[in-house]
């Protein structure tokens, strides 16, 4: 018997020097407290309010207003508000949920329902002139055609007024 009991406790010191065998932690060290971020320790942190479109955005906005006043339209959507991917494993939904979680378009067209996306509008300026801009621009929209939603770009130098959009846009969404 006692050669028996000098076995098991020789086992366990093995499986604990293997650290096969955990002991248990009290409450306090089973979870640490999240490391501080610098700046979390300011009592206020340094923002100001900016205003959400340009003034050249505002007018087409009110230009869309007037145009489809049976719509809704909310501006500066992101992507990822709007679309999500197709049936994809964790791995896949993170990798295509990065490609667009910093894209955002500037107007979308929403039916009466408040939930089905008709179209995105973007407005473009001379920004969107430069190779890598018209690169991100046709990334952006593969992305929200590839889910079924229309995309329309109006120049800001050439917007249409209200008559105009609604017949090009009601053309497009039925």
């Amino acid at each position: 018997m006692t050669i028996l009991v000098v076995l098991v406790v020789t086992f366990l010191l093995f499986l604990l020097l293997l650290g096969l065998v955990k002991q248990p932690q009290s409450p306090n060290t089973q979870s640490e407290a999240p490391k501080p971020v610098q700046g979390d320790e300011l009592a206020v942190f340094p923002f100001e309010p900016m205003p959400l479109m340009t003034d050249t955005e505002v007018r087409f906005f009110q230009r869309l207003q007037q145009a489809l006043p049976e719509y809704l339209i909310f501006s500066q959507v992101q992507l990822s508000r709007m679309i999500a991917p197709i049936d994809a494993d964790d791995v896949d939904a993170s990798f295509w949920f990065n490609r667009i979680c910093r894209m955002s378009v500037d107007y979308v067209i929403v039916a009466p329902d408040s939930q089905t996306v008709l179209v995105a509008i973007e407005l473009d300026d001379w920004t969107h002139q430069n190779q890598r801009r018209q690169q991100q621009d046709a990334k952006k929209d593969k992305a929200v055609s590839s889910a079924g939603i229309p995309m329309m770009r109006y120049h800001a130098t050439g917007m249409p007024d209200s008559h105009v959009l609604r017949a090009e846009i009601l053309s497009v969404i039925g």
